[in-house]
């Protein structure tokens, strides 16, 4: 479950949200009601959305609406008092005025609102829709598992660079990047400032997304630091610094001075941002803030409309979960189309932009899967998702495949037979399940019908992060894992496998394509 946005925001989402209530119940699925639930129902359209899209008493069990969002979400409405010193970063939300400091509703509202979903959730998990039987064994990957250093797991970015045949690897607890080549050897290593997010590639050098306090946290601590492509120490520089949790940026050009800017997810937890940081002439760049929300996770750029300019398109996954398009209007402004919204328990945690059916039209392929604010079961509507775009940005849902958890999934042509594949992770799995899919491949057999794969060597750690590119330089597509152990507990974790991952894990976990 997601929080909603700092309360000046809220408050002018909440009286356009009054204004247009109306509208949206006569869109939404209408069960038969007595009265008193029907208020109830009014009330939740009436106050809820103000934050984010309404949540359908289904998507969570009894328990976890009055035992764990009802108690949360009687804060945002102002029905209970705000104890800001007991909370972690309270200073800073106390000087955001984040929470209200009076009731928005009566108590027979909230009341209304409560009854209603305690009435019609279902007292366990809806199942997932049906799915074909994932298969073990992976014929299409040689696995090797690579623990460049020691210590416990705890892998916050991969990526590979194919030019150099490197992994670039960090490490969250050490707060340093690792190049590696293809056998796990360590080529270089480089002292950060706090633990890594993301890497990308500029014309120079490296921008490394550091985010200061890796646990959700609203500190202004995190950087993106340039790092010349030697390593030299001396020629690092911190490009944007302050920043609330920083987990993504990317290199771009957003206009037409011929200057790197960067686009930058400042996640944050309750407060943070999403901007771009345009590049000045003489050094130094110049922050323009695009959406003032937490929650940005991902961002990725390029020309959605064929104007000649390139266009930003944002992953947010908190309170109002969505992906949302900045059109580059020219002159450093952006107008923004929201591309998919679902309700703050959709768990929204990645996704990757693919001409899938090869229409020549930009699809997205989504990861949905994050369970990590409540100890609470897991989803049916969790999994990896692909959305086919109609060539006017408007996106449909053509394939599910269900996949407690679902952190990220990447699409690649992995067997050369000219459609393409996926390859998805979990962080959420069902670990006490006989056999958890945190790993799955996903063959892709036309007509939208995939064979789905998982492997024995996946349990060597619990996959946080993945990337996809040619390690080997032999012209496929390899797989790299990174294993986070210490994650959340949220999902229940059987000791015996911390345990496994602490000693006999993997920080690393190389899939080695042998398709030739």
């Amino acid at each position: 479950m997601k929080f909603p946005v700092p309360i000046a925001a809220w408050i002018f989402a909440f009286i356009a949200a009054i204004a247009s209530a109306t509208a949206q119940e006569s869109k939404l699925a209408k069960p038969t009601l007595s009265p008193a639930l029907q208020k109830g129902r009014d009330n939740a359209v009436k106050y809820c959305t103000a934050c984010h899209l309404l949540p359908e008493p289904e998507l969570l069990t009894k328990s976890a609406w009055v035992h764990h969002i009802q108690p949360e979400m009687a804060k945002w409405l102002g029905i209970e008092r705000v104890d800001y010193e007991g909370m972690a970063d309270g200073k800073l939300l106390q000087e955001a005025a984040l929470f209200p400091n009076a009731p928005l509703l009566s108590e027979e509202e909230w009341f209304s609102i409560w009854d209603y979903y305690r009435a019609l959730a279902p007292s366990r998990s809806l199942p997932p829709p049906a799915k074909a039987e994932v298969r073990v064994g992976l014929k299409q990957f040689r696995v090797k598992k690579l623990n460049p250093h020691e210590g416990v797991p705890m892998s916050s970015l991969v990526k590979i660079d194919s030019q150099q045949k490197r992994i670039y690897l960090g490490d969250a607890y050490s707060a340093q990047l690792f190049a590696l080549d293809a056998t796990g050897g360590v080529l270089d290593r480089i002292r950060l400032k706090s633990a890594p997010a993301s890497l990308s590639v500029g014309e120079k050098g490296f921008f490394v997304t550091q985010m200061g306090r890796f646990f959700p946290s609203d500190a202004l601590e995190g950087v993106v630091e340039f790092i010349a492509r030697d390593g030299s120490e001396a020629k690092s520089q911190v490009i944007a610094s302050g920043l609330r949790r920083p987990v993504n940026a990317v290199v771009a050009h957003l206009n037409t001075d011929n200057r790197e800017d960067l686009v930058v997810c400042s996640y944050g937890n309750r407060l943070g941002r999403f901007s771009w940081f345009e590049g000045k002439e003489g050094g130094g760049y110049e922050e323009h803030v695009l959406l003032e929300r937490p929650g940005s996770i991902q961002a990725e750029v390029r020309d959605f409309n064929g104007d000649g300019r390139q266009d930003i398109i944002v992953m947010t996954a908190q309170a109002r979960e969505g992906i949302h398009l900045f059109l580059n209007l020219g002159r450093n402004e952006f107008k923004m189309e929201t591309l998919l919204e679902k309700p703050p328990t959709w768990g929204f945690a990645g996704f990757e932009l693919v001409d899938f059916n090869k229409d020549g039209k930009t699809d997205m392929l989504v990861a949905n899967g994050d369970n990590g604010d409540f100890a609470l079961p897991t989803k049916s509507y969790h999994g990896v998702r692909l959305y086919l775009n109609d060539g006017r940005n408007r996106f449909r849902e053509e394939f599910f495949h269900p996949m407690h958890g679902a952190y990220k999934a990447m699409a690649r042509d992995f067997d050369g037979d000219g459609d393409v594949d996926i390859a998805a992770i979990a962080f959420y799995p069902e670990f006490d399940a006989p056999s958890p899919e945190s790993f799955v491949y996903l063959e892709n057999e036309g007509g939208m019908k995939f064979t789905a794969f998982k492997m024995p060597e996946s349990m060597a750690g619990r996959w946080m992060v993945m990337d996809a590119g040619d390690v080997d330089g032999d012209g496929d597509p390899d797989v790299v894992l990174g294993s986070f152990v210490r994650g959340p507990t949220t999902v229940p974790v059987p000791p015996s496998l911390r345990e496994n991952w602490r000693t006999n894990g993997a920080a690393v976990l190389l899939l080695e394509n042998v398709r030739k």
